[in-house]
């Protein structure tokens, strides 16, 4: 095979959707360090604060929902300009902002921005990157992914221990410029169907399942899972995903091109990427609650607690690219899953115990997993499908992290809002719904785990049928 380079440009053109979808990413997470504060200020409750970044997600996953058909009609410089004129927009008001209500508009505006920044990153890199390179620039995008939610609560603590959690958002503005520049130069990849029409009806009905999901829990985090609120609301969710369901089947126009899923690599491959970033986005809230409330650690010390496993994961997610293109087959990802559980398994097992160290180990142990099998998620599924189908791929796998990363954090800020009803301590009540969150964890990572082996299991089967056929 033929040594296919990749050019600067386009070096430079995924550089500036890389680092647009940086600074999104970094914001969904730094704001958890400061919700002990921001409870106080703003005069409102944990279950409320929580939206800032379940919102904030929820608005990034409807916008991932419409990005296969953006990427697919409009050129990518211009839905670039549009991603960053929203986030330089969200970034200032939520700088300015002194209600919960302010601070939730910059964060919706700014969702719009990382809801579309994050496919552009993934379509520049499946449509120009050679087959060869694939993994390691899937490797390089899954680090950026990986690494910015976890540098978000040390960078938040930080800069409210040192200034106020406003400058969370006004540091961002310089760097914000500079990729502004650096995208207008580089991009220049076209549409490749600049015909192709938008599912509004669908687009409304699967947003409303998946805000309706969210706000199930949050309602749950303030009046119990028992609650009419929660289970009514969680019905009317289901009773829409069947609508969906059978106007989708009708419908001459599609959200995505739902045959993709036809293929068993590439459902169990997303069941997995969902998974693994319902774990890892759900740990970087915990962690800190954990820290501020249980531990009595300050928000700068919680924020760092979770720094050496956020480096870990940025050496490991190239490194892991370049090693599933060597090999030539995802026995990354497998193994990955495999550590992921041990990961999990370590804060469950010490969960009576856990102290600053054994946190960070364990955090550490559970990045390396995350990082091996992330990327190549996304990389494996893309190579299993047709060229047309990719814009599908990177709709829908990242629509799903995004996701699971919102539901995520509902789901385990319910559980220790529920346990914080109970009397006693907030020190005694947030650890014990802390536990529960760690086993329901344990249990995903392993489902995650089986998923990998079917999927594995399924490519290799794929494999010897095709060398028997030759």
């Amino acid at each position: 095979m033929i040594e296919q380079k990749v050019s600067r440009q386009t070096i430079l053109s995924v550089l500036a959707a890389g680092l647009l979808s940086f600074m999104g990413i970094l914001v969904e997470t730094s704001l958890n360090v400061t919700y002990a504060t921001l409870t106080v200020e703003l005069n409102v409750k944990l279950a409320t604060i929580q939206w800032l970044t379940t919102g904030y997600l929820l608005v990034v996953t409807m916008m991932m929902i419409a990005s296969a058909h953006l990427i697919k009609k409009y050129p990518v410089k211009n839905l670039f300009i549009f991603a960053i004129s929203c986030f330089m927009i969200g970034t200032l008001i939520l700088a300015v902002s002194n209600s919960f209500a302010v601070m939730m508009l910059g964060r919706i505006i700014q969702g719009l921005s990382t809801g579309l920044s994050v496919p552009l990153m993934f379509h520049l890199i499946l449509s120009s990157i050679p087959r060869q390179h694939l993994a390691t620039y899937t490797g390089m995008a899954a680090m950026i992914i990986a690494l910015a939610p976890a540098l978000g609560p040390t960078y938040g603590g930080l800069l409210v221990s040192l200034w106020s959690w406003r400058m969370i958002f006004w540091l961002l503005i310089p760097f914000i410029v500079l990729v502004f520049v650096l995208g207008i130069r580089t991009l220049t990849l076209q549409p490749a169907f600049p015909h192709d029409q938008f599912d509004t009806i669908g687009f409304i009905i699967l947003s409303a399942v998946l805000f309706l999901l969210d706000f199930a829990f949050s309602q749950a985090a303030k009046s119990g899972f028992m609650s009419l609120n929660f289970w009514g609301l969680i019905i009317i969710a289901i009773i829409l995903a069947v609508i969906f369901y059978q106007y989708d089947r009708r419908s001459q126009r599609h959200l995505l091109d739902f045959s993709i899923f036809k293929n068993k690599i590439v459902s169990w491959h997303l069941l997995g990427y969902f998974l693994l970033q319902f774990i890892n986005i759900g740990l970087s809230f915990v962690i800190p609650q954990v820290a501020q409330f249980v531990l009595g650690q300050s928000a700068s010390a919680a924020g760092m607690m979770l720094l050496p496993g956020a480096l870990l994961g940025a050496v490991v997610a190239p490194l892991a690219g370049r090693l599933m293109d060597q090999l030539g087959n995802p026995l990354p990802i497998l193994i990955g899953h495999f550590i992921l559980v041990l990961g999990t398994l370590t804060f469950v097992l010490f969960t009576h115990n856990l102290t600053v160290a054994s946190i960070v180990i364990a955090y550490m142990v559970l990045r390396l997993g995350f990082n091996l099998a992330f990327g190549n998620t996304i990389t494996d599924a893309s190579l299993q499908v047709d060229s047309k189908q990719k814009a599908d791929i990177n709709a829908a796998f990242n629509m799903s992290q995004q996701y699971a990363g919102s539901f995520g954090t509902g789901v385990l800020a319910a559980i220790i809002g529920v346990s914080q009803l109970r009397p006693g301590k907030v020190a005694t009540t947030t650890a014990q719904g802390a536990r529960i969150d760690y086993w329901l964890l344990l249990i995903l990572a392993v489902i995650a785990l089986i998923g990998g082996w079917f999927s594995y299991r399924e490519e290799m089967k794929k494999r010897r049928a095709i060398n028997d056929a030759k």
